[in-house]
């Protein structure tokens, strides 16, 4: 027989407080983007600059993607409280490293803990969420924290890069905001919060088979969505548009409507089911992709880049939604651990799989690259759907 806890009281300010962690992981990567072309001129006299400049960039995603699931472990067994506090505050020390570590593999070092810190955040603030919000009330709040990280995204690389025009240091800095969340962590987050939960019985076994399904489609999901940061600048100057203004309003404008699709997908997954909701998802990111290996004109990718929004601010939240209602309490650090390497994973690997298809057909056969995989989910999530329907 398997005991269930009382639902958890969570205090004010929680929401907002996981919400501000969660924009953590976003930080990560995009602040010191705008670093990069001065970096590269400061560092130009160093053999292998070239290659290694990027890499402060990337790297963190693989570290991320290594530890995740270590500290997915490490939630279970001790306290995702804990974990967090103790995370945030190497993250602060290891993001702003950059602001006095000189030599470009200090720097790399710092970068590689930086995206450990990330792995344990992202897993310890999703399971701390997935254990305070129970029912319809735990979709709403994943969506709103995927929304917050896509809010997030833009905030930190404008202000990454307004600093970045002081000095390629000058981003580095707000890895020390941060600090500011140590004592309202601690202050406003109960220990062994979400000890007890309405659903996720205790001593239940791990469904595996959908977790498995949940992962393979968060690393497909992200392994199409990279094509668009990494391939749509040579997209946008093939289809005729040098300035890279306009890619970059292309894409926030894709981030934008994904943040927005999220803050909506709660009351949506209230009304529609999580598989039909994921084919609605992946159909669309299939159809707008080969739409856009298609466009003759920068127009066309202004038309559809709101949909590949729309589809990804939906995607994500439903995927984390279905894997956490399902998985027992005491094993949701690992799920999410494990969750967090599917996604840096596919972040860290699409470089590769998009100059693979880019040396077939030049940057159109990327995003017939991406449609044709979202396809292959969408037909996957039809046919477990019909399976599952005539087992009933």
């Amino acid at each position: 027989m398997t005991k269930t806890d009382k639902r958890p009281t969570a205090r004010p300010g929680v929401l907002l407080l996981l919400l501000a962690c969660a924009t953590l992981t976003v930080m990560a990567g995009a602040t010191i983007s705008p670093s990069l072309p001065g970096l590269k001129a400061h560092y130009a006299d160093v053999p292998g600059a070239v290659a290694l400049v990027p890499l402060i960039l990337t790297i963190p995603g693989l570290a991320i993607a290594v530890s995740a699931p270590l500290f997915g472990v490490l939630v279970d067994r001790v306290d995702a409280r804990k974990v967090l506090l103790g995370a945030i505050l190497v993250y602060v020390v290891a993001g702003s490293s950059g602001l006095w570590l000189d030599g470009i593999v200090p720097i790399l070092a710092g970068r590689v803990l930086l995206g450990a810190a990330v792995g344990a955040i992202m897993t310890s603030s999703t399971t701390l969420i997935a254990n305070i919000f129970t029912g319809p009330e735990r979709g709403r709040v994943l969506g709103y924290q995927s929304s917050a990280m896509g809010f997030g995204g833009v905030v930190f690389i404008l202000t990454g890069g307004l600093l970045a025009d002081l000095s390629w240091r000058g981003p580095f800095a707000v890895y020390l905001a941060p600090l500011i969340l140590l004592p309202l962590v601690l202050r406003t987050i109960p220990a062994r919060a979400g000890a007890g939960s309405a659903d996720g019985a205790v001593g239940a076994g791990f469904p595996l088979r959908l977790a498995v399904m949940v992962y393979l489609g968060a690393f497909c999901t992200f392994l199409i969505f990279y094509t668009i940061p990494t391939q749509l600048p040579f997209l946008m100057q093939v289809l005729g548009s040098p300035l890279a203004s306009i890619t970059g309003i292309a894409i926030a404008l894709i981030t934008l409507v994904s943040a927005l699709a999220s803050l909506g997908f709660g009351r949506l997954r209230e009304r529609v089911p999580g598989p039909v909701l994921g084919l609605a998802g992946f159909g669309m990111l299939a159809v707008a992709f080969a739409g856009m290996a298609l466009a003759p004109s920068v127009w066309l990718i202004f038309v559809l880049g709101p949909f590949v929004g729309a589809a990804l601010g939906v995607i994500m939240p439903n995927l984390t939604t279905s894997l956490m209602t399902e998985v027992p309490l005491e094993m949701r650090g690992r799920a999410m651990g494990f969750l967090s390497m599917s996604i840096f994973l596919a972040q860290f690997l699409s470089a590769f799989t998009g100059a693979a298809l880019v040396a077939l057909g030049g940057p159109r056969a990327a995003f017939w690259g991406g449609s044709i995989l979202a396809l292959c989910v969408a037909l996957v999530v039809l046919l477990g759907r019909n399976g599952r329907r005539n087992a009933a």
